[in-house]
């Protein structure tokens, strides 16, 4: 009976002082390695919709032919007034000559759209409509909450992928960086 007790009292003291050193030696775990692993470069959700000529757009005319930023912007802001649609408009000779393609997406009529066009000219680019939201919500471009729309820009590449963070695509961190590193200027 004591030889069991003496076992018992061991292996409790073993199992103490094992769970002490790892209370002792545990750290706050870094997972900026672990997110960096866990971007992939996955297929990018196909779509297609209303443009601003009524004319129906899909994204596979351009996929695996051309590298594409696909922006999604404020309806309310409109084309005309969307910060990042600005910066890539300025860019746009430069971009072409890279064959970079530009599609924008928006909750916006095609109406609006066209709209928003007239005072600048024609936007060189198609602006697509997605009025029941089943593009933001494919590219992850919705709130949790409020499922609102929200703004991003994606880079496609030639081989049709986008960078991703699990299933879901990830904007680009910075624009005018990306817009950079697109035309080498």
């Amino acid at each position: 009976m004591l030889r069991r007790w003496t076992v018992l009292l061991a292996a409790g003291g073993l199992i103490a002082g094992v769970c002490a050193w790892r209370l002792a030696t545990n750290r706050p775990q870094d997972y900026t390695s672990q997110l960096a692993a866990a971007r992939l470069s996955r297929p990018a959700p196909t779509f297609e919709g209303l443009d601003a000529h009524n004319q129906m757009f899909r994204l596979d005319r351009y996929l695996h032919r051309h590298q594409i930023l696909v922006v999604f912007y404020s309806a309310e802001l409109t084309a005309a007034g969307d910060p990042n649609l600005i910066k890539i408009r300025e860019r746009l000779t430069d971009l072409r000559h890279h064959d970079v393609k530009v599609v924008g997406v928006s909750t916006a009529l095609p109406q609006d759209n066209r709209a928003a066009m007239t005072p600048f000219g024609e936007i060189p680019f198609p602006l697509i409509s997605d009025v029941n939201l089943a593009i933001h919500r494919a590219w992850g471009r919705l709130t949790a909450d409020t499922e609102r729309p929200l703004p991003g820009v994606f880079l496609v590449d030639r081989k049709g992928n986008v960078e991703s963070l699990g299933q879901t695509p990830q904007p680009a961190a910075d624009i005018s960086q990306l817009l950079k590193e697109l035309t080498g200027s």
